[in-house]
């Protein structure tokens, strides 16, 4: 750990909305306070790991951080579902006396980097959004993905980070390229970082595509973003 690190403690938390209760996990740093407040949102495989390593992680830099568990009904429930399921992870935070309640974050990866995009749009408790390789257009729409995030462009008001492997054949790189674009000809505060050599879920150290130089420019390049806009 850096000596600017802080101590982090790691405690598994439950809450509920509708009769659905989510299970996560609350990574708080020791120092005195209050702390601006992030809810992660891991990938369509599950809170692993490797995402509460990465919750750890930003903590430590001085973030109250929520890795919120929203599988908690089926593997993909709907967008609304998942965007309803974050609301209850910030009421959550409402809770917690070291939480700067006008300074909340989100930050998705994979299936949450998707989300992450629709969050920006739909939570106005927000005031950043970061979408690590998420999804911009949906192949299909129905009725758990109705629209595609990129056709919400004009609702996000709120500064917008997106990271991306070039070599990702999940979800192309050009999504996150093409969403970025969409919200700064509309004016908004947006970034992207593209990364020639990594493919998709590179960023996590754990994941079988962890690629750790690209990973470790990543974080330079989220701690910026959080430091000058939350």
């Amino acid at each position: 750990m850096k000596s600017s690190e802080l101590d982090v403690n790691v405690i598994q938390v439950n809450y509920e909305n509708e009769n659905t209760l989510f299970s996560s996990v609350l990574c708080q740093p020791e120092a005195m306070g209050k702390l601006p407040a992030i809810v992660t949102i891991h990938g369509i495989f599950g809170l692993q790991e490797m995402d509460i390593n990465f919750a750890r992680r930003l903590a430590s830099l001085g973030y109250v951080v929520l890795a919120h568990g929203w599988q908690s009904k089926e593997k993909d429930p709907s967008d609304q579902d998942i965007v309803e399921g974050i609301r209850q992870a910030i009421e959550f935070f409402k809770e917690n006396e070291r939480v700067d309640y006008n300074r909340l974050g989100l930050i998705g990866i994979c299936r949450g980097g998707s989300i992450a995009m629709l969050s920006g749009a739909n939570i106005e408790e927000l005031k950043v959004s970061v979408s690590f390789y998420g999804q911009a257009y949906y192949p299909v729409l129905d009725h758990k993905k109705p629209v595609s995030p990129i056709d919400l462009a004009d609702k996000v008001k709120i500064p917008m980070l997106f990271v991306h492997g070039e070599q990702d054949s999940i979800f192309d790189a050009q999504e996150s390229v093409d969403m970025c674009r969409a919200l700064q000809v509309r004016g908004q505060i947006a970034e992207y970082k593209l990364y020639p050599e990594p493919g998709h879920g590179f960023f996590l150290k754990g994941h079988r595509n962890y690629h750790e130089q690209a990973s470790e420019d990543a974080w330079i390049i989220l701690s910026k973003f959080l430091q000058g806009n939350l």
